[in-house]
């Protein structure tokens, strides 16, 4: 009864391991990768506002994650990231490995944010990318486009005014006496590629993307590894790498791998079990149910002496011991008869060879005693003061009455 138990308990803890396995896989599995005009790799820690995943496919605490598609313009579809004193900014780019975005102005004028004191990443998750980027301090100002072309100074488009045939431009390290010629406009702090640090005149072009970073959350090991980011379970804002789901025609490759684990192991593994089980079972009852054919041996010998087994006084002497409800055993790595072959259960008497500390079912030793004087287990003689030493012509003796053999 114990030992079906114990099966049927080992049956039930792999049934629940392999289940809790899929649980979890599956949930793995549920945030698809998205897309929006040119970024096609939209996944974890972003996602679209209007994919309606679950909101954890994003890095939920920072909502600045949530990206929108903007296809409000038929001819551009773009995707729009929020910062809390920035406002919106277009991404062209997302690199997870190196967790980086490159970004822009929706409408095409960069230089007019720095210019209007309207860049500003505190509040969010990013910063600049300062492995590339650094900010200058440059000074905005209003020239004739006539002065600018023959200076061949490089105007801003986007600031500067046809109409009035005034050009935007900036100064910055080495500035030129502008006094009589150009009005100031205002200073601002721009970020600029490291690799192109500001020589006048030849100034980057303002209105190209500028990278940003993010630290947190930490993704960069999954992407490197190909693995996908997200978080490790429902209960918790730590994120872990997991295996990339594959899509394929019919059942996918997941959900066929989920169900050879979750029902094949564990079914084969219950069917060995059950299968040993049985055995075992079968083994004892023949061993200890099996009745012996009576037969009579007639020995017709010459008086001789013999070293037989033990007399049933000498047996007696040995200590008994009868096993608790709980099955505690005196050796517990020692829990099966090596007579019967069969598992010692509660309630069954033990008997202990002395000589040696071996024991074994006392049906099963007693009468492996009264005819075999030696240990089953060590072979040593137990007893050797009272052995029997009978002599004796002839010698009858009928076995029907054991219950089993050895």
């Amino acid at each position: 009864m114990a030992s079906s138990l114990l099966v049927a308990q080992l049956c039930l803890l792999v049934f629940s391991v392999f289940h809790n396995l899929q649980i979890t896989r599956s949930k793995q599995q549920v945030c698809d990768v998205k897309s929006c005009g040119e970024i096609q790799d939209i996944q974890f820690p972003f996602d679209l506002k209007e994919s309606n995943q679950d909101p954890r496919c994003s890095y939920y605490p920072d909502p600045s994650f949530q990206l929108s598609c903007n296809r409000n313009n038929l001819t551009q579809t773009q995707t729009i990231l929020t910062l809390p004193k920035t406002g919106g900014l277009l991404i062209n780019n997302i690199d997870y490995e190196e967790q980086t975005i490159q970004v822009n102005d929706p409408k095409g004028c960069l230089p007019k944010r720095f210019l209007q004191n309207k860049w500003n990443l505190s509040d969010s998750p990013f910063m600049l990318d300062t492995a590339r980027y650094r900010y200058f301090n440059l000074t905005f100002l209003s020239c004739p486009s006539n002065w600018t072309k023959s200076m061949g100074i490089p105007r801003i488009a986007c600031l500067s005014d046809n109409n009035t045939g005034n050009s935007v431009i900036v100064s910055g390290l080495r500035p030129i006496d502008t006094s009589s010629t150009c009005d100031v406009i205002s200073t601002a702090l721009v970020p600029l590629p490291i690799v192109d640090m500001p020589q006048w005149p030849f100034w980057p072009d303002l209105n190209n993307d500028i990278g940003l970073a993010w630290t947190q959350p930490r993704c960069w090991e999954c992407a490197v590894t190909a693995q996908r980011c997200g978080f490790v379970n429902d209960k918790t804002s730590r994120v872990g790498c997991f295996s990339t789901p594959t899509k394929t025609p019919g059942i996918s490759s997941s959900a066929k791998y989920g169900l050879t684990l979750g029902v094949g192991v564990p079914g084969l593994l219950c069917l060995i079990g059950l299968s040993c089980f049985i055995c075992g079972k079968v083994k004892v009852n023949i061993h200890r149910r099996r009745p012996i054919r009576e037969f009579t041996t007639t020995i017709s010998l010459q008086p001789i002496t013999l070293g037989m087994g033990l007399d049933k006084s000498t047996i007696e002497k040995y200590p008994k011991t009868l096993i608790g409800e709980s099955g505690r055993l005196l050796k517990p790595s020692d829990n099966t008869c090596s007579i019967c072959l069969s598992e010692y259960e509660p309630k069954d008497t033990l008997r202990t060879i002395p000589e040696c500390s071996h024991y074994f079912h006392a049906d099963c030793i007693d009468e492996w005693l009264r005819m075999n004087g030696t240990c089953p287990l060590c072979r040593n003689t137990p007893g050797a003061a009272y052995r029997v030493n009978p002599s004796f012509s002839s010698l009858s003796y009928n076995t029907s009455s054991m219950s089993s053999t050895p």
